[in-house]
């Protein structure tokens, strides 16, 4: 077939973005160019009390806007709640007159932007609100104290007294104080089979079951007497006490005089009544202020609460008892001892006390009777959320919170109860695969607005890097969370002690300060665009996930027996969690062979390694594979009940299960993402060249108005071109969305099956694409290309739907399209490939830093003229700018004489921080960081040119360089060796900067 043509010169996509488009896809999807602010990240804004003033925070917020953030959290810090107060908190503390003063004034100047608010539930993190000491719904503990007795002796005297000095943490959250009353709430004694030495002051005890006996009843104010029983044993007595942990989440004034004054005290989180304690304090002392309730009806989004920073030697709520013996059948008093083991401490850190107490071979976790305690303990938190989430509803507000973890309860049975549940890329180790053990609980229970505290880094503040932060949101998209938080803003305003560069909270431990005496804050607005655009889709229909991977640790363990995601990549199955709880919720349901089809659509459900499950989970198991949901079961069989009840149950379901030929049992060895592509499960992402795609993780969301499919595709890995098939029907059209640009084009390059449509991706490494499949919105083209030789860069539709070849070279190339012809792109013998390095460049640098006399919070801005370079290289290898933070802006020229038709593209080379670029005084369009290329065609003439780049650093360098001058609320950096011992970073423009051409041939 004979096809005419039209040469000339054009941009490789590939190389450097282009800007045309084809018709058919300039509204592929509405909005996505400049997404309503409903998508935008969100800053946590931390401010250190109430005594700032409320010019400084609307200054703030009209920064925020500025830069094109979508809201606020809202977070009265009080010094992560340590203190010391520096102002008077009598005066300015959490819930007072002047706090309420910087409330409103900050949701007004959210109100005014049309900017999302959100508050945190109390000063600090929100565990905890300003209280009466000692009184009902505040958080409880149970402590003890021990004696023993030999065999044959009687015992008659007072029961031990209370210790109330067990192993705490320090640093980060202020420690449980030891005054208070002590109610005696049982005696509990038992043998002693062995005691074993584990770690230095460490011991582990073991206690005979059988002996452990309640003498509760046989202790009368506090004295006991009781004679152990004969033999040649040591017997251990122990009296345990009811108390309040009296943890405050904030300190007080030191010589408060109200319950204000008195700081925040951490609330019950094991019952409602603890939330109940929050949502009065809020409804009376705050929300009583009609301004306040009406500013929050226009702006107000979500209340939340951070992670649990709380602690005690043993969780505990009045009624955890009677609770605990309507779960099990059986009462848990003589059990108590074994509770106080280091599963039920925070994060599992540290057992309360030197010796651990426990029963048989329970060693690591503490037995069936401890899984029975956080059993019941998880039911009084889920109360606890549910009060939260009907209070927000009164309030027209959504509860967010970031549930569990750290705390002995399951972490995933609560993720449905919270409407937005949050996760947090510090916690949660910046991986998808960890990401992931908490979005399958919120998939599959609908909550499919996920969002994330992000961009939290322990090692020091003021040196992240946009392109770190954007690698942070990437991950995080790859798992479907959807909602940006960004850690955090920095309130900019003065403030006692503090000086250039302003307020740092965490005592410049963590990442990051983001306010506008960052030098890259200039250009921020770039990534909160790109972050929109992705939320934007993200949240566009239902997440769709290829696999199910049950999971079950109490307390939750992140990573621990999961499957490596880099074998599940290299197929293109994409994968989440789901715990016990989750498979007998009202959504797991399996229909035509999918567990829950209208949400998540699990094609196959997978138990790799795990040994425990509850017994009405184990049923649940039989109902799906009654209904033909595939169910491998890899490495162990999950033949043990969690807790102490059950065991028959899990035993008869397991046996039943495997009978099933849908259930597959398989060893470690044997399976494979290989085994399910075999046994006719494919991914809904299919990848066809696994050599290279380990790396590469792809998410679908399915919008059912629209009957389009949406695929996000995240490369962490090198440089490569996947091979990529989407299943879909054949009639849908494939649209590119570049979240970077915002620009739309319809995919031009594909082969078509019964199956789906198949096409190649190339990303750079940690580079993203969105692909649109949607229904035609517009006349098709009659054809497309399918294959081309190795000298064509790319291959696109034009505005008038014909087809472009971009070619890298003057030599002939070939196209074969879907009609089956093959075209030959003859040689042009005219066209001279053209590549020119720019240079060489003129810098000043616009240096940040402390005044001479670190009198000025703003700090100096010095201008440093550099002159012509020999060449690109790091300020750090520049004399003068070795340890200098700011704004670079680099200048050159170059002579151009071609053909006006001619097109150009630049490559600006690695990207430090952020950059941006004029050509001629026309500033082009943003350039991706992970891509650093730009289409500078409509903006060179014929003759001289001139090229302008600015680049920005973080302050790490400035702040190094004056480590022993920067305050913050009195103090220097916690650990100054997070400055010192660190080398300077590096940034600049380093190139090199190059421009190329390429000839497009279109056919017609």
């Amino acid at each position: 077939m004979n096809l005419p043509w039209l040469i000339y010169i054009l941009l490789s996509p590939s190389f450097c973005l282009l800007v045309t488009t084809s018709e058919a896809a300039a509204d592929g999807v509405p909005s996505f160019e400049a997404p309503p602010l409903l998508y935008r990240p969100k800053f946590r804004y931390w401010l250190p009390d109430a005594s700032v003033s409320p010019q400084s925070i609307v200054d703030d917020i009209n920064h925020i806007a500025s830069v094109g953030a979508g809201g606020l959290e809202f977070l009265p810090f009080y010094n992560y709640g340590l203190g010391p107060a520096l102002t008077d908190w009598s005066i300015y503390g959490f819930g007072t007159e002047a706090f309420k003063n910087v409330f409103s004034s900050a949701l007004n100047a959210s109100v005014g932007h049309q900017l999302a608010f959100d508050f945190a539930f109390g000063a600090n993190q929100g565990a905890g609100v300003p209280s009466t000491v000692e009184t009902l719904g505040l958080a409880k503990e149970l402590v003890y104290g021990n004696t023993t007795v030999q065999s044959g002796e009687d015992y008659n005297g007072s029961v031990p007294e209370p210790n109330v000095e067990y192993n705490k943490l320090t640093g980060f959250m202020n420690t449980p104080e030891p005054w208070g009353s002590n109610e005696l709430f049982a005696v509990v004694a038992g043998k002693i089979v062995t005691e074993v030495l584990l770690a230095e002051y460490f011991y582990l005890s073991v206690l005979d079951e059988d002996s452990l006996v309640d003498l509760t009843n046989l202790t009368t104010q506090g004295h006991l007497s009781w004679r152990a029983p004969d033999g040649n044993d040591t017997w251990v007595i122990f009296a345990i006490y009811e108390r309040f942990t009296n943890q405050r989440s904030c300190v007080g004034a030191s010589n408060a005089t109200t319950m204000l004054a008195n700081g925040s005290w951490v609330v019950d989180h094991w019952s409602a009544a603890g939330a109940k304690k929050t949502t009065d304090f809020w409804d009376q002392q705050i929300l009583s202020d009609e301004v306040i309730v009406t500013l929050l009806e226009d702006a107000g989004e979500y209340a939340w609460e951070d992670s649990m920073e709380i602690q005690a030697a043993l969780p505990w709520t009045p009624g955890l008892s009677s609770r605990f013996e309507s779960l099990h059948g059986y009462g848990v008093i003589k059990y108590l001892p074994i509770l106080f083991h280091a599963t039920n401490a925070w994060d599992g850190y540290l057992p309360p006390y030197n010796i651990t107490y426990t029963l048989g071979t329970y060693v690591s976790d503490g037995g069936p009777y401890v899984q029975d305690y956080k059993t019941a303990l998880s039911q009084g938190y889920l109360e606890y959320l549910q009060h939260y989430d009907k209070w927000t509803d009164t309030r027209g507000l959504e509860l967010s919170n970031q549930p569990a973890y750290n705390m002995p309860v399951d972490m995933t049975e609560s993720i449905p109860f919270v409407q937005v549940p949050e996760l947090e890329s510090l916690g949660f180790k910046e991986s998808v695969n960890m990401y992931r053990q908490f979005t399958g609980a919120a998939h599959l229970a609908g909550r499919n607005v996920i969002s994330t505290e992000i961009g939290a880094v322990l090692g020091g503040a003021y040196k992240q890097r946009v392109p770190e932060l954007k690698s942070l949101l990437d991950g995080s998209f790859a798992a479907g969370v959807n909602v940006m938080v960004l850690h955090g803003y920095a309130y900019s305003g003065d403030y006692v002690g503090t000086t250039w560069p302003g307020y740092t909270p965490f005592q410049y431990e963590y990442s990051e300060m983001w306010n506008p005496r960052q030098p890259s804050w200039q250009h921020l607005d770039d990534l909160m665009l790109y972050s929109a655009r992705n939320s934007m889709i993200m949240r566009s229909g239902v997440p769709k996930v290829d696999l199910a991977f049950y999971y079950f640790e109490n307390p939750y363990r992140f990573g621990v027996g999961v499957y490596p995601e880099g074998d599940m990549n290299a197929l293109g199955y994409t994968f989440e969690y789901l715990g016990p709880q989750n498979l007998v919720s009202d959504q797991a349901r399996v229909t035509n062979s999918v567990l829950a089809a209208e949400g998540p659509a699990y094609k196959a459900l997978i138990l790799y390694n795990q040994t425990q499950i509850t017994a009405n989970t184990s049923a649940a198991l039989v109902e799906f594979a009654q209904e033909g949901l595939p169910i491998y079961i890899v490495g162990s069989i999950p033949n043990t009940t969690v807790g102490s009840t059950g065991q028959e149950e899990v035993s008869a379901n397991m046996a039943n299960l495997i009978k099933y030929e849908v259930v597959h049992l398989l060893s470690t060895e044997d399976f494979s993402p290989s085994t399910l592509r075999a046994d006719g499960i494919p991914a809904r992402t299919s990848l066809n060249d696994i050599y290279n795609a380990s790396g590469l993780y792809t998410f679908w969301t399915s919008e059912t108005e629209s009957k389009s499919d949406y695929v996000y595709l995240y490369n962490a890995g090198d440089d490569a071109t996947f091979n990529v098939s989407f299943a879909v029907t054949s009639d849908v059209e494939a649209v590119i969305l570049d979240a970077w640009s915002g620009k739309q084009s319809t995919m031009a390059v594909y082969e078509t099956s019964s199956t789906g449509i198949t096409t190649k991706v190339s990303l750079k490494a940690n580079q993203t694409t969105i692909i649109a499949l949607q229904p035609p919105q517009g006349p098709r083209a009659a054809v497309h290309a399918v294959n081309y030789s190795s000298n064509i860069d790319a291959v696109h539709f034009t505005d008038d739907g014909l087809l472009e070849a971009l070619v890298s070279d003057s030599s002939e190339a070939w196209m074969t399209l879907s009609n089956g012809s093959q075209v030959i792109l003859p040689r042009d013998s005219r066209s001279d490939e053209m590549s020119i390095i720019l240079g060489p460049w003129d810098l000043t640098v616009e240096s940040h830093g402390p005044s001479l006399d670190n009198d000025t919070l703003e700090g100096n801005t010095t201008i440093i003229k550099i002159g012509t370079l020999p060449e690109l290289t790091p300020w750090t290898n520049i004399d003068g700018l070795e340890q200098v933070s700011g704004v670079g802006t680099y200048s050159t020229s170059f002579q151009w004489f071609r053909d006006s038709q001619a097109a150009i593209c630049i490559d600006f080379g690695p990207v430090l921080n952020t950059l941006r670029a004029w050509i001629n005084g026309n500033q082009i369009s943003p350039v991706d960081p992970t891509n650093p290329t730009a289409d500078i065609s409509n903006f060179v003439v014929n003759g001289e040119n001139t090229i302008q780049v600015k680049v920005t650093s973080t302050l790490f360098n400035a702040v190094r360089a004056n480590v022993d001058r920067v305050f913050s609320i009195g103090y220097g950096p916690s650990t100054p060796a997070y400055y010192t011992e660190q080398d300077w970073q590096e940034f600049g423009l380093i190139g090199p900067v190059e421009l190329r051409t390429f000839r497009k041939i279109i056919l017609a």
